[in-house]
């Protein structure tokens, strides 16, 4: 009965750290120097938080660290832009003018592509000029 009971609580601490260690990889931080679009809101520049709603999820949610608004998109996996180091994790934006639209998060917890934003297409047919990938934020994963 003891060594029953022991096989239960080891079960149960390997279950719950396996789990803590599942969601480890979860988050990633970025720290954006300007207002951008993602999905249809404007967000303030500042340090934010990239996460995916699950483990199986292409539902990406982005949380402003200072104010804590939050939004939640799709961002569904694909090739990827940024052709740089395939290691480093970065989120790029699509500039139009002096707007700045988010296109893609590429880190160990969070990757995928972002659906263009409204504004930013109808920018692009205005003739304001195709969207450049003209600026490219450094991500840390933190959890």
């Amino acid at each position: 009965m003891r060594t029953l009971k022991t096989m239960l609580l080891t079960a149960s601490a390997v279950a719950v750290l396996g789990s803590t260690l599942l969601s480890a990889q979860t988050k990633a931080t970025a720290n954006m120097p300007f207002e951008f679009t993602a999905q249809d809101t404007t967000l303030p520049a500042g340090e934010y938080t990239l996460a995916r709603l699950s483990q199986t999820s292409n539902v990406l949610v982005i949380r402003n660290a200072a104010s804590g608004k939050t939004i939640a998109m799709q961002a569904n996996p694909g090739v990827s832009e940024y052709k740089g180091d395939k290691n480093k994790s970065v989120v790029l934006f699509h500039c139009i003018g002096d707007r700045y639209f988010l296109a893609e998060v590429k880190t160990g917890a969070v990757r995928g592509h972002v659906a263009p934003a409204k504004l930013e297409r109808e920018l692009a047919s205005e003739g304001n000029g195709q969207p450049m990938t003209a600026v490219i934020v450094s991500a840390l994963s933190v959890r």
